[in-house]
Formats: structure tokens, sequence, C-alpha cells
């Protein structure tokens, strides 16, 4: 068995990018591929997503493979105000990869159930969220999660047994100030001046230095309007990372600290809103090791790569829903370039049937 079915698949939906939650094209195609392999399909499942369920019948575990789908969002190069779709982040790949896998996943499936599962809305946060919803988590034991890795993290060809991601949130900034004409600051509060200082208060957060985090910001807006005016107000975003939930807590707390202060200082009432957030993962060390010894079996032990970390995953919702459900995350070494989320990302597509074959001799250690 080659697999490379998975590299024409992964080609195919590249052309389909589409964001998050709106996957249509992306959901019928995938639907489609599975219907022509002889599968029966539930689509629209929180959204578009879609899942097949194999059983074997006869008793074991239940392990689900979740593949994301969505693309990401930039500037169109011909208008800047319209939005174009693009696999920045190789949520194409895995969804090959699981097409091109599950018809031998439906083959090696000799105990248990299978439910191949392939998400929506990950870039949006609220794809795994929504499909839990609508009960894809039922009668689950084990929930399996891959992403190609970036020339940062891993060699091409080689394959990270669990990766690392952090606990993760975007939090919103407001401040409110009071307009007046800037000849005559004094009558007014400026929100800028104000939201200088914050991100400077803020920067300058300590937590635990034995865990690694990282606060920054990374966008400011203001009213449009005279240039000679102060604004009533300012918005700021940060993205905040932590290594655990914990520390992440601890950051967000000492961030609203520091918005209390500016009513002191500048007399600004400053707000803070979470508008995104993901946990950090808690992987089945068991799963972890029996993925390490797949890897060395299946490609040796030089195909076998040091675990990596980077980014947040929404994935890791499906063990919040449910802590009793064992999970694992595996990291394919494509070569990606510049980094994932660039705009021009890019890489070696030929990894996929190696990440195909991977994914079916675990399973089949699993459910085989």
């Amino acid at each position: 068995m080659t697999y490379q079915n998975s590299v024409s698949f992964r080609r195919d939906l590249h052309e389909l990018a589409e964001l998050s939650n709106q996957e249509k094209k992306t959901s019928e195609y995938i639907a489609g591929k599975l219907r022509e392999m002889g599968f029966n399909v539930k689509d629209h499942v929180g959204g578009y997503g879609v899942t097949v369920d194999i059983d074997s019948g006869l008793p074991g575990p239940t392990t689900m493979i979740r593949a994301d789908m969505d693309a990401l969002p930039y500037p169109d190069e011909n208008d800047p105000e319209k939005t174009v779709a693009i696999h920045a982040c190789g949520h194409d790949a895995h969804c090959g990869v699981l097409l091109g896998a599950a018809q031998e996943l439906r083959n090696t499936l000799k105990k248990g159930k299978l439910r191949l599962a392939f998400q929506p809305g990950e870039e949006s946060l609220t794809g795994a969220q929504n499909m839990i919803k609508d009960h894809v988590l039922d009668g689950v034991d084990i929930v399996v999660g891959s992403h190609i890795r970036p020339v940062q993290d891993i060699p091409f060809n080689t394959f990270c047994a669990s990766v690392n991601h952090v606990a993760c949130a975007t939090a919103e900034i407001t401040i409110n100030g009071k307009m007046a004409h800037a000849a005559r600051p004094h009558l007014g509060i400026n929100p800028i001046e104000a939201a200088s200082q914050l991100i400077t208060a803020i920067g300058l957060i300590k937590v635990d230095p034995n865990k690694s985090w990282s606060i920054k910001p990374t966008q400011i807006h203001s009213e449009k309007g005279a240039t000679n005016s102060i604004p009533s107000y300012v918005k700021v975003i940060f993205d905040i990372r932590a290594q655990d939930n914990e520390a992440l807590q601890q950051i967000l707390d000492k961030m609203k600290g520091s918005c209390r202060a500016l009513k002191e200082i500048f007399g600004a009432e400053a707000s803070s809103e979470i508008i995104d957030y993901c946990p950090d993962p808690e992987y089945d060390p068991e799963l972890v090791d029996l993925m390490k010894k797949t890897i060395v079996e299946q490609f040796g032990e030089k195909a076998l790569a040091n675990d990596c970390g980077g980014g947040g995953e929404d994935f890791h919702f499906y063990k919040i829903a449910n802590p009793e459900v064992r999970t694992i995350y595996f990291g394919v070494g494509s070569g990606a370039t510049p980094g994932l989320h660039a705009r021009d990302m890019h890489f070696d597509d030929s990894v996929l049937p190696l990440a195909s074959q991977l994914l079916v001799e675990f399973i089949r250690k699993i459910n085989g």
C-alpha cells in the first residue's frame, strides 16, 4: 500500500481553500471522496464537519481520528479591501493524509470502532466545540490528531510523537477616554497615551520563569476622525501564550490589574475581554510511547524526531469535554517554510503518503 492518493487529495483541497465555518466546497469534496470509497458518510456535523464510523463488530476501543479542514484569511493582493482564503497552515494536508489512509484503516480494523472526523473551524477555535455539541465524542475512547511541522521544528521526513502546544488566549482591551481638541489636551483623556503605558505595563508582567510564556500586542485601533482631536477610545489586541493553563490564567489576572490602574493614573476606563482561548494539551503517555515505537518500526530510528512545541490548537477541547478520553497529537516533518501561517507557506507533500502509512500502522496497534 503506497497511500499516494494522499498527495492528489491534498492538492485538490488546496485549490478549494475556505475560511473557518465556510468550508462548504471542502466538505462536499471530502464527503464525495469518502462515498466513492463506499463509506456511509455523515455530513454537517458541527457545521461543515464530516464523519465516518467503521465498526468491527467486536469489542474494543473507539478511536477517533481528527483532521482539520479550514484555511486562513489574507488580503487580496489585487484588492486589499477583500479577503482571500489560503491554506497556509497545512489543513489541506491533514485531510489529504486521512483521506489517503481511509480505505486501509477500514481493512486494518479488527476490534472496536473507528471514527474519521474531518473538522471545520480550527482557526476560529470553534470547530471542535461545535462538533462536540453535535455528539462527535459520544462513545469515543481515544482521539488522534496530527499536524505538519515547519523546518524550525523537526527535519523533513521525520515524525515527532508529541506536539506540545501551549495554552493561549486573545484579549481585546478597550480603553475609553474623553474627546477634546488637540490644542486643549487638558480637557480630555487621551486613550492613546493610556494605551502606550498599558502596553508597556503588560509587557513587564512576569510569571514563573521555569515555564515558557509570552505576551505581545498584535493590533491597535482607534476611531477614524480628525487628526487634531483626541479620540474617545482605543482597542488593543494582545496574543498571550503560556506553557499551561495555570500560567495563562495568572497572566490574564495581572492584565486585568494593569487595566484597573489606568483609572487612577489617567482617569481612563479600561475593560478586557477574552475573544479566543485554547487550553494546553494533556496527552496519554502510553499512546505517545506507542507512537514512538511505531515511527521507529516503520521508518527507523532516524525518523523519530524530538517532541516539538508551538502554537495552540482547538483539538484540546476534546479532552476538556471528556477528561476520560485519551489523546495524542503527532507531528509530520514536512519541511514547511518560511513558517506556518506565512502567506507563502509551502512544503514538500511527498511526505504525506508516509504520514498516512504511520497513521494506519499506529491504529493497527490499537484497533487491529
